[in-house]
């Protein structure tokens, strides 16, 4: 943020000015310079349409008091007790996922990414062509008890601030784009071994978030500063190793970053064809 937009006197309320902006996706920040309230932007366009805005308000053409609450009823964080069926149906499915998967192969088969045919000494993992839906279902798959509650814990703490903030069809087509790309880079990087849960998903979540509250914030998406770095160092000891030396076993290194590199990708294109839209 380099370039002034506007000064206005201390007394001056521009917090609902400043909603408004985020709800119309205007990138920018306000500070107090020489006894005045400076708001700052990016680009001069976005310069324009602050003063705009703003000389409109003043005038008495433009309603931002109301437009203001009306932002931050959409805009508050996410509430346990608000209605999120995706979040709840993936926590669910995640739950019937690890139950297939503790039962028998056999039955985790229907949803892995490799179909699994009993041989004498185990199991013969082969590809199943024209069989998409497994390119995203391995994200219901899960391993011991400790797997299931870590993820389905993440799932509600990040599904649940997205599906909150921009809607339940955004939080599903989010999923099956980042449970995809996460698969995939899993299949790559390690072909022919079993593999499956959230955790993908989960750390596109994260991308996503964290890069949106970067570039067009909203208290939906302010997370801790501890959770980010607590799940970023956690995706460095996991690939450096350190889980399978202490012997809890392999971990889907790919799958994470995947999905953090897709949550990041889709979060950038949103955000500009939010911005896009909105001039």
């Amino acid at each position: 943020m380099n370039l002034e937009a506007l000064r206005a006197p201390l007394s001056k309320d521009l917090r609902p000015l400043s909603v408004f902006l985020i709800d119309k996706g205007v990138a920018h920040q306000i500070s107090e310079q020489q006894g005045e309230q400076v708001v700052w932007v990016m680009d001069r366009e976005s310069a324009v349409l602050v003063r705009a805005f703003y000389e409109r308000f003043l005038a008495g053409e433009l309603e931002i008091g109301a437009i203001a609450g009306e932002s931050r009823a959409q805009d508050r964080p996410a509430h346990p007790k608000a209605f999120l069926p995706v979040t709840l149906l993936l926590i669910v499915a995640s739950i019937i996922g690890a139950g297939l998967t503790s039962l028998s192969p056999e039955l985790s088969s229907v949803l892995s990414y490799y179909q699994l045919t009993a041989v004498d000494n185990g199991y013969l993992l082969s590809e199943a062509p024209g069989q998409y839906w497994r390119w995203f279902t391995p994200v219901f798959l899960h391993f011991g008890f400790l797997h299931i509650t870590f993820n389905a814990l993440w799932v509600w703490e990040l599904g649940r601030r997205i599906e909150f903030q921009q809607g339940s069809l955004w939080l599903l087509l989010l999923t099956v784009a980042v449970g995809v790309a996460s698969n995939l880079a899993q299949v790559w990087y390690t072909p022919g071994q079993l593999f499956g849960g959230m955790s993908g998903v989960i750390y596109g979540y994260l991308g996503y978030i964290v890069v949106w509250q970067r570039f067009a914030p909203v208290p939906a998406y302010e997370l801790p500063k501890g959770i980010v770095i607590f799940m970023l160092a956690w995706l460095f000891i996991c690939m450096v190793g350190f889980t399978e030396m202490v012997g809890l076993g392999a971990i889907a290194n790919a799958a994470h970053l995947g999905g953090l590199v897709s949550g990041i990708v889709v979060a950038v294109a949103a955000i500009v064809l939010r911005t896009l839209t909105a001039r």
